[in-house]
């Protein structure tokens, strides 16, 4: 049997809201306006933020019905994939939504120091994936991999201050947009089949025709980066004072950062044409204040990103290694990962996490991998998860799991909830493509010690379909391999 321990240090509803909120609302929403016009123009962005909304809306649903519903199961994504998909797809929903997020870690310590470029004095920081970036962007990884092992109390403290760090600023820009707005900006773009396509290092700025519904397509993946995190409640559910308060958390943070986020989104077309944003240096908010404010306003975004990114990056971190740490809790991988410190850490997991953070950074500074690169390759480890998760929440609705002594409505709203996430986490694999399908693959193999070396523990042999499993991913991984290095495709 696997061991469950039972933990000390407990987080509150309160801190659990601050963490889905500062988990969620991280580098994304700063370079949210030119992510969003690269793909498209605001018919095309609106349709994709509406359906990312309910989508998401949906799948927060998911997430609140099954922690109240199945309290049995406190181990989130992988407790709720291993109910459908036994130990392997257990393993593989948290451990590729781990390297996910450390991938989203990447992304943070690029656009920090992109940021910094920003300012003459440290132009040497470029797009934030020069060498110079890299080497600093390091220091600041183990430096805040050490405070991450100093306990879960100090990093959640460390996250609260900085998600309120980061609100304020982005409520400033929300005001004073809305004080800006220009519904002749807004509307000259409406429903255009051009888009401006900046200059790449592969490729040069250039005009494209997309039909709306392809612009839509293209939006939902960037649109959907800025909501990963809204899980971030349940992934610390066997850490939460009382069941109740991570769905509480789930609901009123998802609450929160899709107000945010969509009026972010739509109010920033209405300040400049979406070339025009689409150029702009990452974060693109700090350009926009600019263009509202004069120097001093890009000043406060660039400053407030940072501070609120290292934040984010406390609650990532320790997010990423409780992912790892559930499987091996669960009995799906070795006890390795789930080696706790004095302060409760699972410190080998930490360590995983941070190494994989850290090659990911020089992968990055060897292939000018940039911000959006990052986070999209981060995005497409979280959907297929998602994906796991919204199948077995249908399972659940149709054999009744949990639904023990509660009402037939229940029943009916959760199921709706479970089909209408399903529906949108399939189609956003699809929007993925196949590219990040191969690139996932990569990402699974990785893992494959950590699970056989957990079979070996339990005294158990891989089954005929284990390996037939990690057979097709090997393939699949090789595919991708061949791919990278042939330059067939590329991050």
């Amino acid at each position: 049997m696997a061991s469950k321990e039972k933990l000390k240090n407990k987080v509150g509803a309160g801190a659990l809201t601050a963490l889905v909120v500062g988990g969620t609302i991280g580098s994304g929403i700063f370079g949210l306006p030119s992510t969003m016009t690269k793909n498209g123009n605001p018919k095309a962005i609106i349709i994709g933020w509406i359906i990312v909304g309910i989508g998401m809306f949906a799948l927060a649903g998911v997430y609140r019905d099954l922690t109240m519903q199945q309290p049995e199961i406190d181990d989130g994504i992988y407790g709720w994939a291993k109910g459908i998909f036994g130990d392997l797809g257990g393993f593989f929903a948290n451990y590729g939504h781990g390297v996910g997020d450390a991938v989203g870690d990447t992304s943070y310590l690029v656009v920090i120091f992109s940021a910094l470029g920003a300012f003459g004095v440290f132009g040497f920081f470029g797009d934030g994936t020069t060498w110079w970036s890299v080497l600093v962007a390091s220091i600041l990884l183990w430096l805040l991999t050490w405070l991450v092992l100093r306990g879960v109390k100090s990093s959640t403290l460390m996250n609260d201050i900085t998600t309120i760090a980061k609100i304020i600023p982005i409520v400033v820009f929300i005001v004073l947009a809305i004080l800006n707005f220009n519904p002749h900006i807004f509307m000259a773009h409406w429903a255009s089949t051009s888009v401006y396509v900046p200059a790449s290092h592969t490729t040069a700025a250039h005009w494209t025709h997309e039909s709306v519904f392809a612009q839509s397509k293209a939006v939902l993946l960037s649109a959907m980066w800025c909501l990963v995190g809204i899980e971030s409640g349940t992934i610390y559910a066997t850490r939460a004072r009382k069941t109740s308060d991570v769905a509480k958390a789930t609901t009123i943070g998802s609450i929160i950062v899709i107000i945010v986020l969509v009026g972010t989104a739509v109010l920033s077309l209405g300040l400049m044409a979406p070339s025009r944003i689409s150029q702009l240096h990452d974060p693109s908010m700090a350009g926009l204040m600019a263009h509202m404010t004069g120097p001093w306003g890009s000043w406060l975004i660039d400053i407030c990103l940072i501070v609120s990114v290292v934040g984010a990056l406390l609650a990532w971190i320790s997010l990423c290694s409780e992912e790892l740490r559930l499987p091996s809790r669960g009995g799906s991988a070795t006890k390795w990962l789930n080696q706790l410190n004095g302060e409760e850490i699972p410190k080998n997991a930490v360590l995983t996490t941070s190494c994989i953070t850290e090659a990911l950074l020089l992968v990055a500074g060897f292939s000018s991998a940039g911000y959006e690169t990052m986070l999209e390759f981060a995005t497409s480890l979280d959907c297929v998860p998602y994906l796991m998760v919204s199948l077995y929440a249908c399972k659940s609705v149709i054999k009744g799991i949990g639904f023990r002594n509660r009402s037939r409505g229940e029943r009916v709203r959760t199921g709706v909830l479970a089909a209408l996430s399903t529906l949108f986490t399939a189609f956003m694999v699809y929007g993925a493509g196949l590219q990040y399908l191969l690139l996932t693959a990569v990402v699974w193999l990785t893992g494959f010690w950590f699970y056989w070396k957990g079979r070996q523990e339990q005294g158990k042999r891989m089954g005929a379909g284990e390996w037939s499993a990690w057979i097709v991913v090997a393939v699949l991984a090789v595919l991708g391999i061949i791919g990278l290095c042939t330059r067939t495709m590329g991050f």
